[in-house]
């Protein structure tokens, strides 16, 4: 294997690993962005709806690399199971505008998205 191919392997593995430990992080700070909506201010909701597409395009990025990296098994799952999860997450976000209901399921999906980043943080290194 070359130089070359091994330096992008190495770079893949870190942007990886950034990405893993950023999404459960973003999504903490989403839940407190949303408790800050709902008791104190109201501006903070815009940076809450762009973080929360952040974090979609981050899982994206996620199965990518999994692809990339040859990633198999329960990384890949999770990976995908994140990707639609957050896609679910963002969708009921936007109807929760409007509909209470989308907006009651958006809070229990929120503490499964961040329960299942943690989970696939706590991982071993691959």
């Amino acid at each position: 294997m070359s130089d070359t191919t091994q330096t992008a392997r190495g770079g893949a593995a870190l942007f990886h690993r950034v990405l893993v430990v950023a999404l459960p992080l973003l999504v903490l700070i989403q839940a407190t962005l949303a408790g800050q909506y709902l008791f104190e201010q109201e501006d903070v909701i815009v940076l809450h709806g762009i973080l929360g597409n952040t974090s979609f395009a981050i899982t994206v990025l996620l199965v990518v690399l999994a692809v990339v990296r040859r990633l198999s098994g329960l990384h890949f799952g999770l990976a995908v199971a994140l990707v639609v999860m957050t896609f679910a997450q963002v969708g009921l976000g936007y109807v929760g505008r409007d509909t209470a209901t989308a907006a009651a399921w958006h809070i229990p999906l929120g503490v499964a998205i961040l329960g299942v980043s943690c989970y696939q943080l706590a991982l071993p290194r691959d």
